[in-house]
């Protein structure tokens, strides 16, 4: 009995063998892997994946926001995953980590006319705007639409996020020659939430304002954008998003 039990080892080891022979070819300190082994590994990659039909698939896991290393144990410069939630700051997609925080690698629109902006450490999303706003860049560097009469204004990312509430807020950084009579979030489950959503009320004039966001529902997601009402009308902040545990 032992010298079958060996027998099948030594068969299971060789059979294995064969395999990573098969799938795995080296060169130098170089790594190849293809259908058969034949296709060498470039010199100047460590690792060189070739396949015709198949893709290289990523680790998978619900990160929590751009500044937490959770899941992770810790922030790694390097790590690179793909994003499945869709919570605080984050949305899914390809994000790598800097050492201090996490970076959105292939940045995303919601519909026509969004567009991205770098802020010093990672891309932003600018929703479209209105039509005849005009886009202006603010003392800090951060573009939004304004101009033509209309406020021009920021939205703060979301936080204090529960079952059926969360924070939000923005800053309306000037109010394009017209007083802004009333400023708030909009919020809705779809992209680009307006006024017609559901919405709060927070002041007028402008500077910066905290909103309190209720009324939501467990495992959603929502969309919020800030706005600020003038006599040329109501104008928006970028979108950000977020998901009820």
């Amino acid at each position: 009995m032992k010298k079958v039990l060996k027998s099948q080892s030594v068969n299971l080891f060789m059979a294995f063998v064969c395999l990573l022979v098969f799938s795995m070819s080296c060169f130098s300190q170089s790594v190849g892997i293809s259908t058969n082994g034949a296709i060498p590994p470039n010199v100047s990659a460590g690792l060189d994946v070739n396949f015709s039909s198949e893709g290289l698939l990523i680790p998978r896991i619900a990160l929590t926001g751009t500044s937490s290393f959770a899941p992770l144990s810790s922030h790694v410069a390097g790590m690179t995953v793909y994003n499945t939630a869709t919570t605080g700051d984050v949305i899914p997609g390809i994000y790598y980590n800097n050492g201090t925080k996490w970076i959105a690698g292939f940045p995303k629109a919601n519909t026509i006319g969004d567009m991205q902006y770098w802020d010093g450490s990672s891309w932003r999303l600018v929703t479209i705007g209105q039509p005849g706003q005009l886009l202006q860049i603010n003392g800090s560097g951060i573009p939004s639409w304004g101009g033509a009469g209309f406020a021009n204004l920021i939205t703060t990312f979301v936080t204090d996020i529960t079952t059926i509430t969360a924070t939000s807020g923005g800053t309306v950084a000037s109010d394009g020659g017209n007083a802004v009579t009333a400023y708030g979030v909009c919020w809705a489950t779809t992209t680009n939430p307006t006024i017609a959503n559901s919405k709060t009320v927070d002041g007028s004039g402008v500077g910066s304002f905290i909103s309190n966001i209720t009324g939501l529902t467990s495992g959603t997601t929502y969309y919020v954008r800030a706005y600020a009402t003038n006599g040329a009308g109501t104008s928006y902040g970028n979108q950000v998003s977020f998901t009820t545990p």
